[in-house]
């Protein structure tokens, strides 16, 4: 605009200063249709400079206005935009402290920038689901974008029905570069929908990716066998590679002792007691189980106490065997030798079990308190 005003102001200053260098009046004549201008070229220039002037000043003020509204625009935008950034900001503070209640005071009123929309969706998942609200997380799930569902994957599993992902998990799961935690939620969906057909033909899959550590098999196989008829546990184990039987076997033996069937497993429970970093382990199955027929284990772990009376382990396996076969007077003198408050946490039901049928209903009040 400035290059256009003072290209006009160069033509009228040349147009006012000809007539002088040529020593001529010099007339300016301008038709246009039926309208016509006449007059000097002095008076012509007079009306170029004000028409100039009058144009520059006009866009030095239209120039002033926009600048006032692009100002206010952008001061009013920019608030509104720290706003909600102070709000995705404050709910990630209060999960990060698993303070949820504050997460969803801050996300529930408030808007949230567009690109941390599913993050705040997300956030209000976790925090209904902290608060025992499983429809509201799942309504709150069901919003989030497709392109982000599977970053949710672990909130659809703790909601309970993880059916909307699993199509989305399968072929995430059976890509060539499925990384481990893709491979491990695909397998949990599966446990989850007890597509357990599905989940026998996936389990080989995880071994050669090796997706899984020990704790995690053991989680996985837990919730297999747990889901699993009694009378099919045995079946369903020795179906298994037994590269994978090794990481079911805990899993197995656990699930057998709380099915009360600790007379098929009896002879994997004695090979425990050979060896000392296995005694809580097998202390551990045998507080699942409510019933048992296993003399030959609970001589086997009697004759190891006489070489070592303190081991602490191997008496809690002891008071769960006696409990199971119904010999409370002997689990309550074991546990008033065994329990402490390391594993008084993890035998809690078991200790309680023995002191109320024996007679000892104190004790139990004791470790209620």
């Amino acid at each position: 605009m400035i290059g256009i005003i003072i290209l006009i102001v160069a033509i009228v200053v040349v147009l006012a200063v000809t007539p002088f260098v040529l020593d001529e009046k010099g007339y300016v004549l301008i038709s246009f249709n039926n309208t016509t201008i006449e007059g000097t070229i002095v008076s012509f220039c007079i009306m170029a400079a004000i028409t100039a002037a009058v144009l520059y000043l006009t866009y030095k003020l239209v120039r002033y206005l926009l600048s006032i509204y692009h100002n206010t625009k952008h001061g009013f935008f920019a608030r509104s935009q720290e706003r909600k950034h102070a709000a995705i900001e404050q709910a990630l503070w209060s999960a990060i402290n698993d303070d949820y209640e504050h997460v969803e005071q801050a996300l529930s009123g408030n808007s949230v920038p567009s690109k941390f929309e599913d993050i705040r969706l997300a956030l209000l998942a976790k925090a209904a689901l902290t608060n025992n609200q499983a429809d509201k997380a799942l309504e709150r799930l069901f919003e989030i974008s497709p392109e982000n569902q599977l970053k949710v994957a672990k909130l659809w599993l703790a909601s309970g029905d993880s059916s909307a992902i699993e199509s989305q998990m399968r072929t995430s799961a059976e890509a060539k570069k499925a990384t481990p935690l893709e491979l491990k939620l695909y397998a949990e969906v599966l446990v989850q929908q007890q597509h357990f057909t599905a989940l026998e033909e996936f389990l080989p899959r995880l071994l050669r990716k090796k997706a899984l550590n020990e704790t995690q098999w053991t989680q996985l196989f837990n919730a297999y066998f747990s889901a699993l008829d009694d009378d099919k546990l045995t079946g369903k184990y020795k179906q298994l590679p037994k590269k994978l039987q090794a990481h079911a076997h805990n899993a197995y033996l656990m699930q057998m002792a709380q099915a009360g069937q600790l007379s098929v497993i009896e002879s994997d429970l004695i090979k425990m007691v050979k060896h000392n970093e296995q005694h809580l382990l097998l202390a551990n199955i045998l507080s699942k189980t409510t019933a048992a027929d296993a003399v030959k284990l609970q001589t086997t772990i009697q004759e190891r106490l006489k070489k070592d009376d303190s081991n602490n382990a191997l008496l809690l396996a002891l008071a769960c065997l006696a409990n199971a076969q119904g010999d409370y007077d002997l689990a309550a003198r074991i546990f008033d030798k065994a329990l402490n408050s390391d594993n008084k946490k993890q035998f809690f039901e078991q200790a309680v079990l023995s002191y109320k049928n024996s007679a000892q209903a104190e004790k139990a009040l004791v470790l209620y308190q």
